[in-house]
């Protein structure tokens, strides 16, 4: 028997199996066709740093756009747009359409139409590269049975959660090092189930570890507006990308610098913090 992934509470579910977004029209379903003229489309999912990196240029630029939530098990939405299941995807109106998070940030602060560019180069900060390769196993442990439990658009029906799990391998409940893809699936969807299950009930020890290293944010953030000096930049794109989805813990304890960075970069990209819905 197919184990099933127990759906967020009935209030938030979303009958759509892929939605969009926009400021002007609600919810509606999606086409891969063309999209407005001066009102590029994006293709997202909200639990994918990667498309974090390429919706903040669109807040900081001010940029007119619709979002596109992907449902997680929707292959044929992004083989009709690219050729391949990926996001994000960035679609302007006479245009092919295109992947790649940075190649997106780029193509849409050069544009003239929407300004003259905005971002600080890349500075290469090895504290930065250290922070990602350190900690975003530790974070994916606490996010990834999250992501699960609450409403997000792209994991809106059981078969898209199901999905995420069969894609996602996490750590095993009793110390056991996250297996391969390959290894993942011979364990079959129950053992898969009961692995996300234990991760999402023994989180205090994790949260516990770490709340003990995130002090170090404080020591890597500038201000508030920008986590290298010189302004909002390629840094940015790869930090708060990372950082955003934590606020999903409950528990975690960010310092007084990491917060306001946090808030602001929240606001200044109009991507929200995710503290509404912590676990």
């Amino acid at each position: 028997v197919r184990r099933r992934v127990a759906p967020p509470p009935a209030a938030w579910r979303l009958a759509a199996r892929s939605i969009s977004v926009s400021g002007d029209s609600g919810l509606n379903l999606p086409t891969a066709g063309e999209p407005a003229s001066g009102r590029p489309d994006l293709y997202i999912y909200d639990l994918c740093p990667f498309c974090t990196r390429s919706r903040m240029i669109f807040g900081l630029k001010n940029v007119p756009h619709r979002l596109n939530w992907l449902a997680y098990d929707d292959e044929a939405t992004p083989k009709a747009l690219i050729g391949k299941k990926m996001a994000p995807i960035l679609h302007i109106k006479g245009e092919k359409p295109m992947g790649e998070s940075l190649d997106i940030v780029r193509r849409i602060d050069e544009d003239p139409t929407w300004g003259p560019p905005i971002m600080q180069p890349a500075t290469g900060r090895e504290d930065l590269k250290n922070f990602e390769k350190e900690f975003w196993p530790l974070m994916r442990r606490l996010l990834h049975p999250r992501f699960l439990r609450v409403y997000l658009p792209e994991l809106a029906h059981g078969g898209a959660r199901e999905y995420f799990i069969r894609r996602h391998p996490i750590d095993g409940p009793n110390g056991e090092e996250r297996p391969s893809l390959e290894e993942w699936t011979k364990m079959g969807d129950e053992m898969q189930a009961e692995w996300y299950d234990a991760s999402y009930v023994n989180s205090v020890e994790l949260i516990e570890g770490l709340n003990a290293e995130l002090p170090i944010l404080e020591e890597l953030i500038d201000s508030e507006t920008s986590v290298s000096p010189g302004g909002v930049g390629y840094d940015d794109v790869l930090f708060y990308c990372r950082v955003r989805h934590i606020t999903i813990v409950r528990g975690i304890e960010l310092g007084p610098k990491a917060k306001a960075y946090l808030e602001s970069m929240s606001m200044r990209t109009d991507i929200p913090l995710l503290t509404c819905m912590k676990l």
